[in-house]
This record gives C-alpha cells, sequence and structure tokens, in this order.
C-alpha cells in the first residue's frame, strides 16, 4: 500500500471515534469527504492487511458517511 492509501486509513481510524474529523480532509487530502470515504473504502477492499473485524468496521463506517454526505449533498446543494 502507497504512503497516500496509509495516510487515509490512519486518519479514519485516528477520527472515526470523534465523528470523522471530516473538517481536516480537504486541507489534508485535497479530497471531499465524500471522495475521501469513497477511496478508504477502494482501499480496504482491495489494499490493506487489516484484520476481518476491522475491514468490516471500516466498510460500515465509511458506508454510513458515504450516505450521510451525499444525503447532506441533495438537501443543500451549497453545503449549507
Amino acid at each position: 500500500m502507497d504512503p497516500y492509501d496509509q495516510a487515509l486509513l490512519e486518519h479514519t481510524l485516528r477520527w472515526c471515534n470523534y465523528g470523522g474529523g471530516d473538517e481536516h480532509i480537504f486541507p489534508e487530502f485535497g479530497l471531499t469527504p465524500e471522495m475521501f470515504y469513497r477511496r478508504v473504502l477502494t482501499v480496504v477492499d482491495t489494499r490493506s492487511e487489516l484484520e476481518f473485524p476491522a475491514k468490516q468496521y471500516l466498510r460500515a463506517y465509511c458506508s454510513e458517511k458515504v450516505t450521510s454526505t451525499a444525503s447532506r449533498r441533495r438537501t443543500h446543494p451549497f453545503g449549507l
């Protein structure tokens, strides 16, 4: 796994118990939260050596974050 993908996973694992730290995602990674969590899902499914329970947790967590950011965008198209 490359250092960027490793940093994505580390950020997610560090912040998942505190709401995700979404306000830090764009400045640190240059991605919107939705893009970030989609990328983490891809990393978890294809490139990580995480234990199965951690993969399950991250899949559920990131899927929820993608759903909530997408629904918030539909509700408030300008991020209000």
